[in-house]
């Protein structure tokens, strides 16, 4: 009886583990950069959120692979001040202004459905 026991106790180990290993954070593929002949990859580990009743802010990095190694690190900060559009900012921009935010930035897609906040289109801006 004690031999079953611990066979089935494990088993149950062996299949907890492996499972536990095919839930670990992964690199998250979002989109093609045809014109640096990149891919981006979001590294969801690292995206981080806050809210109050000022706004939303949120930060993430992201890999930019090219043949299979690592051309850059960019880190993202995306923000919005209470009604007015999203913004973000990268340390590979020079300036310390904000962008806005166009539809179709699929790091910004992609982090706003993980966390779970929705937004608008309205014009070429995200609200």
């Amino acid at each position: 009886m004690k031999r079953i026991v611990f066979m089935l106790l494990a088993v149950t180990a062996i299949f907890f583990s492996a499972f536990d290993r095919a839930c670990e954070a992964k690199d998250v593929w979002v989109e093609r950069w045809e014109q640096n002949q990149a891919d981006v990859y979001v590294m969801d580990t690292t995206l981080e959120w806050e809210e109050n009743l000022d706004g939303k802010v949120f930060r993430v990095s992201t890999k930019m692979m090219q043949d299979g190694k690592i051309r850059n690190i960019v880190k993202w900060k995306f923000a919005k001040f209470r009604d007015e559009m999203w913004r973000y900012e990268t340390n590979m921009m020079g300036g310390s202004n904000m962008t806005v935010v166009s539809p179709g930035n699929k790091v910004f897609e992609f982090c706003m459905k993980r966390i779970g906040w929705t937004y608008r289109t309205e014009d070429f801006w995200c609200y």
